[in-house]
């Protein structure tokens, strides 16, 4: 299956900003019609990456085989009641917490919907897509602003918007250890520089090393009398990772919900 070749967008906000950058910065060359509605995002958007803004969601529709439903969730059922959607059409949902029967309820079962779940490093060309249901063509896309990861059941794509909250979280996370770290021998700049080259090197080597988990890595280089062991112990003592935990679970009761 090969990449479409034109795509379109209903709903053009951040979500929408986000991953048309970094499809294009990824290498996506295709056309990228926009609806018309936030006019400001999509006049940003043409000049800024090449996209065609459409007189009404319909041309958007009628002018591709493969279209972002990128709405607010309160807006994406009433936004599809009003196409008309042919059966050769793929919606490709960016939308939160709306199920893939919700959506057939309203167009139909002929229409092929795929769940996707892009987070704002999209832009970097580093977003780990969930995926659900595979689709080649879909996951094609994702590759080029990130790597597409494919979910088993639906519930696992649920399940995984978890982390995608987590995601967000990091960037607070950071932001402490760069005020932490910087004093007036080291410039919060510099502090930033480590502190995020730090996070990014230990991501790629827990995604490297496939034979230790991440905790078994932590372990093995927080030894006996390190100051690394040191910070690592006190973290524990002090249940750290407790709030993480209880944030993560209290996600996942309301999604089960």
């Amino acid at each position: 299956m090969t990449t479409p070749q034109t795509l379109g967008f209903i709903g053009v906000g951040d979500l929408a900003e986000y991953t048309i950058t970094g499809l294009r910065r990824g290498g996506y060359q295709g056309r990228i019609l926009l609806s018309p509605r936030n006019r400001t995002m999509s006049a940003k958007l043409a000049s800024d990456w090449q996209c065609e803004v459409m007189q009404s969601n319909q041309d958007v529709v009628n002018n591709c085989d493969y279209f972002f439903l990128s709405t607010r969730p309160a807006d994406c059922l009433d936004a599809l009641r009003v196409l008309e959607i042919s059966s050769d059409k793929h919606i490709i949902s960016v939308v939160a917490g709306i199920t893939i029967s919700q959506l057939h309820e309203v167009i139909g079962d002929q229409i092929n919907i795929v769940r996707t779940m892009p987070v704002t490093c999209a832009k970097a060309m580093a977003s780990p897509t969930l995926v659900y249901p595979s689709s080649p063509a879909v996951n094609q896309l994702f590759d080029y602003c990130g790597n597409a990861i494919v979910a088993d059941d639906e519930e696992a794509f649920n399940q995984g918007s978890v982390v995608a909250c987590v995601y967000s979280w990091y960037f607070a996370l950071f932001n402490e250890l760069i005020d932490a770290c910087s004093n007036q021998s080291l410039s919060k700049q510099m502090s930033s520089e480590l502190v995020l080259g730090m996070a990014r090197g230990a991501a790629s080597l827990a995604i490297q090393d496939k034979g230790n988990s991440p905790g078994e890595i932590a372990e093995a280089i927080a030894t006996e009398g390190t100051f690394s062991k040191l910070g690592l112990d006190i973290l524990k003592q002090e249940a750290a990772f407790e709030p993480w935990l209880k944030a993560c679970n209290e996600l996942k009761s309301r999604l089960n919900k």
